[in-house]
């Protein structure tokens, strides 16, 4: 109820009519160019055709720039020498004042039309309206319910209903009535015309609530993007709005809307959640807060947090029953515990941890950065779950990986972690030295590629090579990861040196993706012999030959220090596919590389080989221990003595080798030392 004794309000009035066209008579105020407009238009005759009953319409829109409102009745002006003139008394009210009124019968009473002569004066001064209490009416109840239904079920549409041209007086009462039981922040913007002959919004302001003489059909011609109020349908959530129109002093409703209206948007979309949180919270025992989360969601709809204080009346009564709520609720009230007294609450939310992850890691996570005693508790749990736990959360929530690794660096050598899609390749770098070989098997195991030369130039090679040999290793991810590791010579040396490569394929897969002379081998045996002799398994035929290609072409060249060796296990396999032209063209190319070019008739490949190897073994004086047990095919090791027993310095190399064959005492090259001393007779 109003309190009588309230001072009245002061409004501001304008008068309109016809002098040489229709225009402002006389004014309490100076109009701001774009109000003054506006006014002009709104204050002119509704429509085409339309007769005003001798009381008049009403038509009430926002002056939203300068934050007023006006409520104008028009009249019909016979006396006028133009058909069609009218009056238009409006009534100018700040939207400050707007709020205190509970009903509009002090502004109604306060139209006055003009008398023939017209008392300019009497529009030229502001008038008090009284504050008048609201009571209870005698309201149209089928009228009421359609419009409320239309209003409110149909908030984004402009709403038009056929007038009764019989009782104009009681469409006012209803209209008005509406107007009022909205909260101040709808009740501004609001905008009817009791009496309309077209669509008369567009003309610079919108009208929610239009009604006019003619039957639906005629309607939805002339507003053809309005919804018509027929009331055929009625939103049981709108009933408590009836209710209240009708027995005001009876209802907590309109009290509730206007406590709770100011803090949230939408406009007339607003009411029904507002009605169906007013049912839940305060018409149900105990307050139904599945109903009043809902309500809330709906009212949050474009995104921003709406009606405050509901908010905190929800979240507390969550906070009393939070071991028995159901889940929306739940996540609702994690949602809310931001704004919740931590002193009030201290020993529930420091419970709340771990139900905020399981719930809701993304609020978890805005807790941990917003610190705060939520964000305490926040952290407090991170620090006591299980990884499986925290990847749990975080499949969903990729993106806050970063900043949960950053306060649990160990889930970085978790597989699961990293088959996570949304974790970046960044947080690679984030790992720490001691961590470095577990993260490269787990990056593997994912699958994950991007970190892969990271990893690679930190991480010990012996790590390296058991990481990419597991048998935990994506396959396709372990090939990738070997193209990053042979694009970094130093690392691949490490790599081969370790005597630790298991795999003769590994071996193989990085000679594919390397060039013969690229492996550094500055000291100690060449890294490629080192992995030859700890590697097996299986190759393919194709496998095979490539590698001794590759490793033919290496001891050829001038970077390997362990050129014997890798032309013992390569010599024969090349000879034999030369022997038998399995060679592809490409592999090929690979073993003649380096192969000399051969005399007038040494012309085809396995005597280049013979001449090539023969001459690289006696000029850079290689072990001739090595030269003669190269191969076990006798008929080959012959071919190759004769090769270096055609020069001097040959022939003294040849000695060198049947004393190193005499001294190791092998019987299986006795032939090959017998034939070298026939050849050296």
């Amino acid at each position: 109820m109003v309190d009588r004794l309230m001072p009245p309000i002061l409004v501001h009035q304008t008068l309109h009519g016809y002098n040489d066209g229709h225009r402002l008579i006389s004014s309490s105020m100076a109009l701001d160019g774009a109000d003054a407009r506006i006014m002009l238009v709104m204050s002119d005759l509704s429509g085409p055709g339309v007769k005003p009953s001798p009381d008049g319409y009403l038509t009430g829109y926002p002056l939203e720039k300068s934050g007023r409102y006006v409520l104008a009745r028009t009249w019909s002006a016979p006396e006028m020498p133009r058909p069609g003139c009218v009056w238009t008394h409006s009534l100018i009210i700040e939207n400050a004042d707007l709020a205190k009124l509970t009903s509009a019968q002090g502004l109604l009473e306060a139209f006055s039309r003009p008398e023939d002569p017209i008392t300019r004066p009497l529009y030229e001064l502001s008038i008090p309206v009284p504050l008048e209490p609201r009571l209870d009416v005698s309201l149209r109840t089928e009228r009421a319910r359609a419009l409320l239904h239309a209003l409110y079920s149909f908030a984004d549409r402009t709403i038009v209903s056929e007038a009764d041209t019989n009782s104009p007086f009681e469409d006012e009462r209803v209209v008005t009535a509406i107007w009022m039981q909205q909260w101040p922040r709808l009740r501004r913007t609001f905008g009817f015309c009791t009496l309309s002959g077209m669509d008369r919004s567009g003309k610079g302001v919108t009208l929610d609530l239009q009604l006019a003489r003619e039957h639906e059909r005629q309607l939805l011609s002339k507003f053809p993007n309005a919804v018509f109020a027929d009331g055929s349908d009625f939103t049981d959530e709108l009933q408590p709005l009836l209710v209240d129109l009708v027995h005001p002093a009876k209802s907590t409703l309109r009290e509730f809307l206007r406590r709770t209206g100011g803090d949230v948007d939408g406009g007339r979309r607003a009411m029904l959640p507002l009605c169906k949180l007013h049912k839940s919270l305060l018409a149900s025992h105990p307050p139904d807060l599945s109903s009043a989360v809902y309500a809330l969601a709906t009212l949050d709809g474009d995104g921003r947090r709406q009606a405050r204080s509901v908010r905190m009346l929800v979240a507390r009564e969550a906070l009393k029953a939070a071991d028995h709520i159901e889940d929306t609720v739940l996540e609702f009230l994690l949602d809310t515990l931001e704004a919740i007294d931590p002193v009030e609450h201290a020993n529930l939310l420091g419970q709340l941890g771990f139900v905020l992850w399981r719930r809701s890691p993304r609020r978890f996570h805005s807790a941990l950065l917003a610190g705060g005693f939520l964000g305490d508790a926040a952290s407090r749990a991170l620090e006591e779950m299980q990884p499986g736990q925290i990847v749990t959360g975080l499949e969903a929530n990729g993106d806050i990986a970063a900043d949960i690794a950053d306060r649990r660096p160990d889930l970085l050598v978790h597989t699961d972690f990293w088959e996570i899609p949304d974790v970046p390749d960044a947080l690679a770098t984030r790992i720490s030295e001691r961590d470095i070989g577990a993260a490269a098997l787990a990056l593997l195991a994912a699958g994950r590629v991007g970190p892969a030369e990271t990893i690679i130039s930190r991480v010990n090679p012996v790590d390296l090579i058991g990481a990419l040999e597991s048998d935990e290793a994506n396959p396709i991810a372990a090939g990738e990861w070997l193209a990053a590791l042979c694009r970094n010579r130093n690392q691949t040396a490490a790599v081969l040196a370790t005597g630790l490569v298991r795999r003769i394929s590994t071996v193989v897969t990085i000679a594919r993706l390397s060039h013969p002379d690229e492996v550094p081998n500055a000291y100690g045996d060449d890294p490629w012999l080192i992995s030859l002799l700890a590697a097996s398994g299986p190759l393919n035929h194709s496998d095979q030959d490539f590698l001794a290609a590759f490793l033919l072409a290496r001891a050829l060249g001038r970077e390997s220090r362990s050129q014997a060796e890798l032309l013992q296990y390569s010599f024969t396999r090349v000879y034999k596919a030369f022997q038998e032209r399995r060679f592809s063209s490409e592999v090929e190319r690979l073993a003649t590389w380096r192969l000399n070019g051969g005399g007038w008739f040494v012309w085809d490949n396995c005597s280049r080989l013979r001449e090539t190897v023969t001459g690289r073994f006696v000029d850079h004086e290689l072990d001739p221990g090595i030269f003669g047990r190269l191969t076990d095919d006798g008929s080959l090791a012959i071919s190759l003595i004769d090769e270096a027993a055609r020069t001097g310095r040959g022939r003294r190399y040849l000695e060198r080798v049947r004393k190193a064959l005499k001294d190791a005492g092998e019987k299986d090259f006795k032939a090959t030392a017998d034939y070298i001393v026939k050849k050296l007779e």
